[in-house]
């Protein structure tokens, strides 16, 4: 790989660190956290809340993963682009332009859902839930700043389970 193809690879990862900054705005614990007997009673989410949470994550969910195969595409077509022989700058920039524009669509969708989510959760119940995220976040031991990627992670803490 030469210089020109790090570069770009670089520069790719910063317009991914700038869009998870952007999202970070609605700090939400990782995964299906309403599934969480703790959680949910700690929030007082009612059934119809439950309800509306997996109806509404789930609509999204089908979309995003349409957006992610679309933004990984166009990575490969990216480095494609960038390994081509001969090297034709256009054209990486060409390539590096649709992937911005995939992950663009990609984090749009996602800080729709969260906006939804807001919607359907009290302002009470919003305040507990970013509460319950910087919690988490300082058991982490990060000092209840937002992780990379929103902090999501497999394994929730075992006051959530």
């Amino acid at each position: 790989m030469n210089g020109r193809s790090m570069s770009w690879i670089v520069a790719v990862g910063l317009v991914l660190a700038a869009g998870v900054a952007a999202a970070q705005t609605f700090d939400v614990p990782p995964g299906r956290w309403w599934e969480r007997p703790v959680v949910a009673a700690r929030l007082g989410l009612s059934p119809d809340q439950v309800k509306q949470l997996d109806s509404t994550t789930y609509a999204f969910a089908r979309r995003m993963v349409d957006l992610k195969a679309t933004v990984e595409k166009s990575q490969i077509d990216l480095r494609a682009a960038a390994e081509a022989k001969p090297f034709a700058p256009d054209k990486v920039r060409e390539a590096f332009a649709v992937l911005q524009q995939a992950r663009g669509r990609l984090e749009t969708e996602r800080f729709d859902m969260l906006l939804k989510v807001r919607e359907l959760l009290t302002p009470d119940q919003w305040g507990k839930l970013q509460q319950l995220a910087r919690a988490r976040r300082a058991e982490k031991g990060d000092g209840g700043q937002p992780a990379p990627g929103n902090g999501q992670r497999n394994n929730p803490p075992r006051r959530w389970r």
